[in-house]
């Protein structure tokens, strides 16, 4: 949210986009839950030129995955049986613009496009996110707010659902070096949903929760990076490697009672 800029910045805060020197492509996939979920990630990202202060960014996400059962009646017993199993995606598509400002802030939008399939049934919508990023010496701050005009489903069913806004908003800190070579920071940063949710947030109070991301990065020579954290009081672990145009980089999140989720990302610069 407010760490350095990458193509990642193109889904996480398009305001950190203006801040970039080169162009970038970036591919993840993660394993959510195991195998319960896949979710990948696909960006690029373009700074127009320096004089203007204009960025620009696009990406691609899907999260589906299988084993929905659909039921029904047996004719002799009259129990439920399962007559099929079904898949289930989310996809969307995402189109932004950032601009630095004269002073050390930037912002930006992206108007999205949202797709669900469901078993026997597909929708469609359009959405708006707004994001501001600043970096100062030693610390960086950003705010995204998803979904600000609130983003509708239109169902070909006729059903209309709508998403909400959420606002992410963090922090970055740059600690004192530790030695020649090896740079150290700490982030934060707080989900904010409105949706009254309870068991499945972090904390919560009326119809506000939030689930907060924690994490520790040390860095040797921008070369090898190695980060600890809590992902909504869930252990995280990743490490990177950088090496000329290239990037890659695995994280794990540790789950109670769902399988671990793991992920792995490769990013290029372009020039």
């Amino acid at each position: 949210m407010a760490s350095s800029p990458d193509a990642s910045s193109a889904f996480w805060n398009v305001a950190a986009l203006a801040s970039l020197d080169r162009p970038e492509a970036m591919a993840q996939h993660a394993e959510t839950f195991g195998s319960l979920l896949n979710h990948d990630f696909a960006a690029i990202v373009m700074p127009v030129s320096d004089s203007t202060g204009w960025a620009w960014g696009a990406y691609a996400t899907y999260l589906g995955g299988g084993g929905i059962q659909l039921t029904a009646l047996d004719t002799l017993t009259h129990r439920p049986v399962v007559t099929r199993t079904e898949n289930h995606a989310d996809w969307s598509l995402a189109f932004g613009l950032a601009r630095k400002t004269p002073r050390w802030w930037s912002w930006g939008v992206t108007l999205k496009t949202v797709m669900r399939d469901l078993p026997g049934n597909f929708a469609y919508g359009l959405g708006l996110d707004a994001a501001w990023w600043g970096r100062g010496r030693g610390w960086g701050a950003g705010v995204k707010v998803a979904d600000i005009t609130t983003t509708f489903l239109a169902w070909d069913s006729g059903r209309k659902e709508t998403i909400v806004p959420h606002i992410n908003w963090g922090g970055e800190l740059d600690l004192p070096r530790v030695t020649e070579g090896l740079t150290t920071l700490f982030a934060a940063e707080a989900e904010t949903y409105f949706e009254g949710r309870k068991t499945s947030a972090q904390y919560w109070a009326g119809s506000i929760s939030v689930d907060l991301h924690l994490g520790f990065e040390a860095a040797y020579r921008n070369l090898l990076f190695a980060r600890v954290g809590s992902d909504a009081g869930r252990l995280a672990l990743g490490a990177g490697f950088a090496s000329g145009r290239w990037a890659v980089d695995a994280a794990m999140t540790d789950h109670q009672f769902l399988d671990n989720t793991y992920r792995v990302s490769l990013r290029y610069m372009i020039r």
